[in-house]
């Protein structure tokens, strides 16, 4: 069923840090498609120092602009636009990073889907820009999984590039935890939370989003590290970075929740142990290079 909605009734948030050029050429795409004047768009700026908030403000005044210090990170950001969504009486919430570029019409089907189908939470299939290859943004238990074209698959919980829920979830379980899951997790394990708690999750193959600048989702930690942190090769940068996605805090509270004591815990220590191993080889690998 196709529904037109109030403009109050959806907020679309967009947690932004010093990539100007892809945060703008993320409103650009959602102009485009009349997005920003059908629904309210918050775009949460966590400190940026490359002149994002100004050019924002310049291009784009009926954007609502929230501006943090630094310290937000993802999930920091993403709790203030839900708060500030909330106070505001908003009756439909759309998480969406800078780096994706929905469909024509994705953000409605979500919507209507949402509003089809209660105590629901919903993304698109995601795709790589540049590869097409499409990212598998959904878990059921340890398994990523995705949706294919006309089919809509369950699962426990998503990632947080283009997710759709309504004010029922925030009612019943809150906002995200940023002191836990300060930067990566925080999408997830927030969508495990409302799994949990009987509302169902889906991924819609009838409508995509592209995802800018990423050809796939890295999961192995050795390709990871290789990836993004060859030039600081800490165990500072890869273990206690919250940027880290193996950022050990993180990690421990990952597994804890998602498998609860003990079992949580001896998970994270088998891993942690195979991570240590694997970055130990890296260093070696490194160290034997320079030598040549």
């Amino acid at each position: 069923m196709q529904l037109e909605y109030q403009k109050e009734s959806v907020y679309i948030l967009i947690p932004v840090h010093n990539r100007r050029d892809i945060t703008l050429r993320c409103l650009d795409h959602l102009q485009r498609q009349m997005i920003l004047s059908q629904y309210y768009v918050v775009v949460i700026d966590d400190g940026s120092t490359d002149g994002t908030s100004e050019m924002i403000e310049a291009q784009y005044p009926q954007v609502i602009l929230i501006k943090g210090d630094g310290n937000l990170w993802w999930t920091g950001a993403i709790k203030q636009g839900m708060k500030y969504a909330y106070q505001h009486k908003a009756e439909y919430f759309i998480w969406l990073n800078d780096d994706c570029l929905p469909d024509v019409d994705t953000l409605k089907y979500v919507i209507n889907f949402l509003s089809d189908n209660t105590n629901t939470v919903a993304a698109p299939i995601c795709y790589s820009e540049k590869t097409k290859i499409y990212i598998e943004n959904g878990c059921q238990g340890r398994r990523r999984v995705t949706a294919s074209p006309d089919q809509v698959t369950s699962v426990d919980s998503m990632a947080g590039y283009c997710v759709g829920f309504s004010k029922s979830l925030v009612d019943y379980i809150g906002f995200p935890d940023n002191k836990r899951f300060p930067h990566y997790g925080g999408d997830d394990m927030y969508i495990l939370r409302g799994t949990r708690c009987g509302f169902k999750a889906y991924i819609l193959g009838d409508v995509k989003v592209a995802l800018a600048g990423m050809d796939k989702v890295i999961h192995d930690f050795t390709s990871y590290v290789n990836q993004r942190f060859i030039d600081d090769l800490s165990i500072k940068t890869v273990f206690f970075d919250k940027k880290s996605r193996y950022s050990l805090f993180t990690q421990f509270f990952y597994f804890m929740q998602k498998y609860y004591f003990p079992v949580g815990l001896l998970v994270f220590i088998i891993k942690t142990f195979s991570w240590f191993l694997q970055y130990l080889k890296i260093k070696i690998r490194l160290l034997k290079n320079l030598e040549l």
